[in-house]
């Protein structure tokens, strides 16, 4: 034990040496970041491909499966999975934690970007994005007001909210949802279309030549260089009106109605039963969560008494700094309870402050040194690491304990020689010690050095913190501890009446019984056993009767997710039409509900409210007996039939099935069917499943010959069909805002019928109508 020994003799220089690590963890621990969960990157990419105006069926067959079957070569890909919505295609591919995400990122967008060709002209862009913890909004806040519409204050709220925002350090970016720039709108009108016989196509195409700008290279002029840059860009609105459009001097607002305006809206959000636009915060990677967080609340609320926001609340919808303030609080309340416990415990069997002391010195010490390396190592202290090291409180004195008992055990036996008796009392535990502290490491080693699972990846932070701080417990129980043992007196024996010398008599008894009955303390070893085994066997039977399994526990946060379970289609009016009424449900009862507040989100296919409720310390009603007179009581709705899911019910006894196959009409059929069998089965409840019935669709089957009489083919009238009833994008228009969207569709008032689709002008005295037919079919 040299390191014993050279504790012994340079005192000073141990007592500096650990002063100075407890020095270093003080201040990493000041300069560490708060995190509510460490910045782990899962092994998987994001593919978002939007299609707007196209059916679910649409998108999957000319976005969904072909992306996918580029995707498919990728190697090592575990799992993939699509989602195909209205307008939109989600792809997720999954890899193994041995797998290199932002490699595979750069492998899947050039697979994407290889069958660009066989996507649809009009798809603009598409998105592939890794995802992390570190991703999620560490901010999201919700804006409304009473009397102020807020549909068009996309530029105040990005002047006065959004920069603001974006310019605090720690900021990566900020989002506002629900309100949108302006876009220049040119709607044309479908009867002076057919009276001027102006094409569709055409005047897109004459849109696209008259908006451009190039580079046309340099000249030389009296010795010095010009750039060549014919303008053609449209500088204002009145630009636009002005175009052209045929040779007889018609021009673009002969045609159309050109204006600066919202975009339409396909999704709505509520507040209070008020219009609500989102606002998500960013943190950068590495910034400390909390304090990011408080700097953005501090200045939201200078925000909120700017005069540009009179007459507009911001509401904190979740504030995750606040939950991990709350955590790491509590983690440290039960960190220092469990100390002064243990600090309680030793006294009680040692009886000697000054060994006492000596012995608890171990916790702070190996908890700053664990500090410090967590600082140089690049970890964060978070929920994960801030556990790993509570639970290693309790396991921290065990070394020092057992150094210390053997200490002064040799100094009863040779007082005259403190120094030898400490040495050899750390020799002669100092293997076991060792030992003991090496098993239970080892039992972490496969976590952070084996094969990384969903569970282990976050686990790991819990091993690490946990097992250097044993690591340094071990390190002090035979430097430090043997130093200052070797310089206090040795405690007195114990009398025979002490409590330590009751407790030894008791444990001498039980251990003289057990020795002389060895077969029945096998044979109570057993039984405890296979009791053991017979519970976690019984669980798996029974679920939830015994032991419950979860992979993350549930949370006590008093936050309700109602989804409305939307059956059909329907339109945005609609849906907003029953949210309202549900929400007025909610708060008529706001009181005897507990409701803080309710936020909805609501889009034609979708809906879902959030019910805020009061915290524990203040409920007047659990959250169960909530949640059972809500669903008993709710109005009915035309669009569906809102309920709870069955694990905020504090229930595990539910199951979903997820269908798979290669035909999505079979699989809706299926999916029916089982909902069917299983409403049958006694003790089932709220059986449903997420396909719906199908939105109603009218497809155009167009007469390729009678086209062609006329030179079209099937792609152009396709082509004109979407410009005019889905819209198009052109060219951006540069104004003093900045670059504005324009956008070129039918007027709303002239793609509403069947009877306007027919009359869709599409060449020279040429309906839609007279070259296709339509039929209206359910999706």
């Amino acid at each position: 034990m040299r390191h014993t020994a050279l504790a012994l003799r340079r005192p000073i220089g141990t007592v500096v040496v650990f002063l100075a690590l407890g020095v270093v963890g003080l201040i990493g621990s000041q300069l560490l970041p708060l995190e509510e969960f460490p910045d782990i990157e899962f092994p998987g990419i994001f593919i978002q491909v939007p299609y707007p105006g196209a059916t679910p069926e649409e998108v999957e067959r000319l976005i969904t499966r072909p992306v996918e079957e580029a995707l498919a070569t990728l190697s090592g890909v575990e799992r993939m999975q699509s989602n195909t919505t209205d307008g939109q295609a989600q792809i997720f591919l999954q890899f193994g934690w041995d797998q290199e995400v932002s490699a595979k990122g750069i492998e899947a967008r050039a697979k994407v970007d290889a069958i660009r060709g066989e996507l649809p002209d009009d798809v603009r862009r598409i998105l592939i994005f890794t995802g992390s913890l570190g991703d999620q909004p560490i901010l999201v806040l919700r804006i409304s007001s009473e009397g102020r519409d807020l549909a068009n204050a996309y530029d105040m709220l990005d002047r006065v909210l959004k920069r603001r925002l974006e310019r605090i350090k720690g900021v990566s970016r900020v989002t506002l949802e629900g309100v949108d720039p302006r876009e220049v709108r040119i709607l044309l009108d479908a009867n002076r279309l057919i009276a001027h016989d102006i094409e569709v196509r055409e005047l897109r195409a004459i849109l696209l030549r008259s908006n451009f700008a190039v580079s046309a290279g340099q000249i030389t002029d009296a010795g010095q260089r010009f750039s060549v840059r014919p303008q053609g860009e449209f500088s204002n609105l009145d630009a636009i009106r002005s175009v052209p459009i045929n040779a007889s001097g018609l021009r673009l607002d002969d045609v159309a109605d050109i204006s600066l305006h919202t975009p339409e809206r396909n999704y709505g959000r509520h507040l209070d039963q008020k219009y609500a636009i989102g606002v998500s915060v960013f943190k950068t990677t590495g910034a400390n969560m909390v304090a990011v967080a408080d700097r953005v609340m501090d200045e939201v609320a200078s925000i909120s008494d700017s005069p540009q926001m009179q007459g507009i609340n911001i509401f904190t919808l979740d504030n995750k700094a606040d939950g991990v303030r709350s955590s790491l609080r509590d983690l440290l309340n039960s960190g220092l309870l469990g100390g002064l416990l243990a600090l309680i415990v030793l006294y009680a069997f040692l009886r000697h402050v000054a060994t006492t002391l000596i012995v608890i010195l171990a916790v702070p010490f190996s908890l700053l040194i664990s500090l410090a390396v967590m600082y140089f190592t690049g970890l964060s202290l978070n929920i994960l690491s801030m556990m790993g090291l509570m639970l290693g409180v309790g396991m921290l004195v065990d070394n020092a304990v057992v150094v210390t008992e053997s200490i002064y055990r040799y100094r009863q036996l040779n007082p005259q020689q403190p120094y030898k008796a400490t040495i050899d009392g750390v020799r002669e535990v100092g293997v076991a010690v060792i030992a003991g502290t090496a098993t239970s490491i080892i039992v972490f080693v496969p976590i952070m050095f084996g094969t990384k699972t969903d569970i282990t990846v976050f686990l790991t932070h819990v091993a690490i913190t946990i097992s250097v701080a044993m690591l340094a417990s071990l390190v002090i129980a035979q430097t430090l501890v043997p130093m200052l043992a070797a310089r206090v007196s040795s405690p007195p024996a114990p009398s025979q009446s002490s409590l330590m010398q009751r407790l030894t008599d008791i444990y001498v008894g039980w251990l003289r019984w057990t020795l002389r009955r060895p077969w029945w303390t096998a044979l109570g070893v057993l039984f405890l056993f296979v009791s053991g085994i017979g519970i976690i066997v019984l669980s798996q039977i029974f679920p939830g009767t015994f032991v419950k399994f979860e992979t993350f526990p549930q949370s006590s946060q008093r936050r309700l997710f109602m989804p409305y379970h939307v059956e059909g289609q329907h339109s945005l009016e609609q849906v907003e039409r029953a949210v309202d009424r549900i929400e007025k449900f909610l708060y008529d009862n706001q009181e005897d509900l507990d409701i803080e507040a309710v936020y909805s989100y609501f889009e034609p296919g979708r809906a879902e409210s959030t019910l805020l409720l009061t915290d524990h310390d203040v409920a007047t009603r659990p959250t169960e007996e909530i949640i059972d007179y809500i669903e008993e009581n709710l109005p009915e709705i035309i669009i569906g039939q809102p309920s709870f899911s069955f694990e905020q019910q504090g229930n595990t006894e539910g199951f979903s099935i997820q269908l798979s196959g290669d035909s999505t009409e079979q699989l809706v059929d299926l999916g029916r069917e089982a909902v069917r069998i299983l409403e049958t089965v006694p003790g089932l409840e709220g059986v449903r499943t997420d396909a719906g019935n199908g939105e109603l669709e009218v497809q155009v089957s167009v007469d390729r010959e009678r086209a062609s009489q006329f030179g079209l083919t099937a792609a152009e009238i396709g082509s004109s069909v979407a410009i005019a009833m889905r819209g198009d994008n052109l060219r951006e228009f540069r104004h003093s805002e900045g670059e504005i969207d324009v956008r070129l569709a039918f007027r709303a008032d002239d793609r509403q019928t069947l009877e306007d689709l027919a009359s869709l002008p599409l060449a020279d005295d040429l309906t839609l109508g007279r070259v296709a037919s339509f039929h209206v079919t359910r999706g």
